[in-house]
């Protein structure tokens, strides 16, 4: 399968899958654009307001709360990390510290850090460690997602 992705500066983004027969494959990728813009309830001091889960880069639990991060905000929200992982891990949410659900389709980089961690650099530049315990099945996760490319 090749992939093509063009910027736009302006305009609708748009997604054209061009297939011979309806693989598994080619229906993950229209199940996935067709869920597009799922949301998730997130209160600041401004008030509440509805989250892309596109635009989250990480969940964190401090002191029984859990907190969703934008490029710019931070939200409380109503879930467990084991509820947000349950529930939405095929969007790429994966559980990669006891604390901590990290999108992984906003990390930019990954880099290899002592003691068998890994260390994820976030398209805003942010850094997050995920730890031994999570970086196994993290290097399993991204190696199935080679496998499915081949």
């Amino acid at each position: 399968m090749k992939l093509r992705l063009e910027h736009i500066s302006d305009g609708q983004e748009e997604v054209i899958v061009r297939y011979r027969q309806m693989t598994p494959t080619v229906q993950a990728i229209s199940d996935l654009v067709s869920q597009g813009g799922e949301k998730i309830l997130g209160r600041s001091e401004q008030g509440e307001r509805y989250l892309l889960l596109d635009d989250i880069l990480y969940f964190e639990s401090i002191d029984s709360k859990t907190f969703a991060y934008t490029q710019k905000d931070v939200y409380q929200v109503a879930y467990s990390l084991k509820d947000l992982v349950s529930t939405y891990a095929f969007k790429g949410f994966f559980r990669s510290a006891k604390a901590m659900v990290l999108n992984l389709y906003r990390i930019q980089y990954f880099s290899s850090q002592s003691f068998g961690r890994i260390e994820a650099t976030l398209d805003n530049g942010e850094r997050v460690l995920i730890s031994r315990k999570y970086a196994n099945k993290l290097r399993q996760v991204l190696q199935e997602g080679i496998k499915d490319e081949d």
